[in-house]
């Protein structure tokens, strides 16, 4: 369909945009159109403001001179919240609606903010954030390949290209397992029964005692999904409290719709997954009598590091072993362990060194 034509009243009016904006329905094509059309931006966010606060409001009548003066009023909220005002042709049909305009504009903003302002949500959170008198670190991938994050509990933190996360600095059982994220990046978690695994992602709240998942968590997109490789993470939805609204086990995928806060369970189909997401994500890791080339390649594929060692020296090593569940730095330790070497870990860079094996 042809939107180039279209003003805030055409998005108004179309009941697939307002199903959009309300339930979340026909999600694909509403972003292709933004895709295609990004000069409607402005004019689709007018739609919506007007949408939501028209579900707000009763229908009702006012005088010719109390519609003019309402028209004046929202023009200059509007104006000065930097939204351009509808057409005032199509105000009158739409006057009870854009009534509540200049009190929810500002709300509205985030939906289609530019990308310089797209860490809004993320820089929230962090600002209503408790550091319990506890420093924080933010790692960001900035490269165009992956980055792996070693948290100070053990757990490790794929991230894809522009996400960025947030963790307090400190060790022992006073310090929490709470991470912030922006973007996409896919969590190893250690396990520890007595200290929960919090991932905060927009409007989502993720609680882990220790499981392996990636979550995408894009400031400006309209969804949060995430994929739950194994075991079992716990949802709640940040505005509603903490109340849980979801479990979600080893290979189902949630979907939280973060304009209406409806949360959607389903057994994830492969090309349901983030195209982008690690290909840790996709791999078992488990490894029946594999050359340790093999095994430390598939490693290296699959977090984005590197792992220096003797090529001819270990040529006649195989490793069989189940790492599936393990994060990364706890995989290295496990095959150092299996090979009697000593790794030594800085950063993304590995280095392991060993005596070799013989095969008889």
């Amino acid at each position: 369909m042809d939107y180039s034509a279209y003003d805030t009243a055409d998005f108004v009016c179309d009941d697939s945009f307002v199903a959009w904006v309300k339930e979340g329905r026909d999600g694909a094509h509403w972003e292709q159109v933004i895709t295609q059309y990004p000069g409607k931006q402005e004019l689709m966010l007018q739609a919506r403001t007007i949408i939501l606060a028209a579900a707000q409001l009763p229908v009702f009548q006012l005088k010719e001179e109390d519609q003019l003066q309402m028209w004046n009023e929202i023009s200059h909220q509007m104006d000065t919240a930097g939204i351009a005002p509808v057409k005032k042709s199509r105000f009158i049909y739409w006057y009870w609606a854009a009534a509540a305009v200049c009190i929810l504009a500002g709300a509205a903003l985030w939906w289609m903010r530019p990308e310089k302002e797209s860490a809004v949500v993320y820089t929230r959170l962090l600002q209503e954030a408790k550091l319990d008198g506890n420093k924080r670190i933010e790692e960001v991938n900035e490269e165009k390949g992956l980055r792996t994050v070693r948290l100070p509990d053990g757990s490790s933190v794929v991230l894809q290209p522009g996400a960025r996360i947030s963790y307090p600095v400190c060790a022992g059982r006073n310090c929490k397992r709470e991470v912030y994220l922006s973007g996409a990046a896919f969590f190893e978690v250690s396990r520890n029964t007595l200290q929960p695994f919090i991932v905060y992602a927009n409007e989502m709240v993720i609680n882990v005692l220790g499981t392996s998942f990636h979550v995408k968590a894009y400031d400006q997109d309209s969804l949060v999904e995430v994929y739950v490789k194994t075991g079992k993470v716990a949802l709640s939805i940040q505005p509603l409290g903490s109340k849980m609204v979801s479990n979600v086990s080893a290979n189902q995928q949630a979907i939280l719709q973060r304009n209406t806060l409806a949360v959607s369970v389903q057994l994830a189909e492969q090309h349901q997954i983030d195209p982008k997401a690690p290909a840790a994500t996709n791999y078992s890791f488990v490894f029946n009598d594999a050359p340790v080339d093999s095994v430390i390649n598939t490693i290296e594929q699959a977090y984005g590091v590197h792992i220096r060692y003797d090529k001819a020296l270990l040529a006649d090593c195989r490793l069989t072993a189940s790492l599936t569940d393990e994060p990364l730095y706890e995989k290295i330790r496990l095959i150092c362990r299996a090979l009697e070497a000593e790794c030594i870990i800085t950063g993304d860079d590995i280095a392991l060194s060993a005596k070799g094996c013989h095969r008889y």
